[in-house]
């Protein structure tokens, strides 16, 4: 082997290393010019107030449903049974419908050379990825407030259920992004008419056994379904892990965020168009 084969190596290895910390720089710029173009001013309080629209969101939700109901389907709590059924969703759909925005609301930053469209989706997906585990915190406060047992008996399978829901959500919104620049706002009316329809067909307020079979044949490839099964299954004994789809719910996500990069990739110029 010759001499100066390691020290090829070792500067290619320096080379990337210094590549990926310009591209994370670059992407925390962008987030904090995101976080200031969409929540204004040079404070914590926009951002603050931003965050708080899901868990606000979510707190009212769960808050109607605990109010008109006695007794939850299965436990003992209301507020937990409703709360395992929203969070998913929520946690889900902000991602995936405030990405669309990610290159509209930021179009100005790719007169700087060095910036790309996708550094400016990758820092507003960081973005609401931050967001969603904050609202989630929230929400965690409000329902100890209800004096809900938060504690889940599969904590594993609890981190795991919302990681894949965020996760989903994030590849959603990359796909949203293409199919918004190709098709424009028609293509986020209909998704937003998609989403009622999942949401009414997830069993948030009911179990899945509670639907009648016609419906429940359809609604098991529901992927918000199988998120609040997911969720639900790591906090109730009673519910059948084996059961729940976990590969569609991944299956999903993975697939809408390879379309996303790839239509980044070959669209591009749609974008700055």
């Amino acid at each position: 082997m010759s001499t100066t084969e390691p020290l090829t190596q070792f500067g290619r290895a320096q080379g990337f290393r210094a590549k990926l910390q310009t591209t994370a720089r670059l992407i925390g710029v962008v987030l904090l010019q995101d976080m200031r173009t969409r929540y204004g001013g040079r404070n914590h309080f926009g951002y603050l107030a931003g965050v708080a629209l899901p868990m606000l969101h979510m707190s009212v939700l769960t808050g109607f449903y605990y109010l008109r109901t006695l007794m939850a389907p299965v436990g003992d709590s209301v507020a937990l049974f409703a709360a395992t059924g929203v969070a998913p969703y929520l946690l889900c759909l902000y991602p995936a419908r405030q990405m669309c925005g990610a290159i509209n609301e930021n179009r100005q930053l790719l007169n700087i050379p060095m910036l790309q469209t996708l550094h400016l989706i990758v820092s507003r997906a960081i973005l609401e990825f931050l967001s969603a585990i904050v609202a989630l915190l929230l929400f965690i406060g409000f329902l100890q407030f209800l004096e809900a047992d938060l504690w889940p008996h599969d904590l594993v399978e609890a981190a795991k259920a919302i990681g894949a829901a965020i996760f989903l959500g994030v590849g959603l919104g990359f796909f949203n992004l293409v199919m918004t620049a190709l098709v424009g706002h028609f293509y986020q009316m209909a998704f937003t008419f998609l989403i009622i329809g999942l949401y009414i067909t997830a069993g948030v307020y009911f179990p899945v056994w509670n639907m009648p079979e016609e419906l429940r044949d359809y609604a098991v490839f529901n992927p918000i379904l199988q998120l609040v099964e997911w969720l639900r299954s790591a906090y109730y004994t009673s519910y059948d892990g084996d059961a729940i789809n976990r590969t569609l719910v991944i299956g999903v996500g993975a697939t809408a965020l390879t379309l996303g990069l790839l239509g980044e990739r070959f669209l591009r110029g749609k974008f700055l168009s």
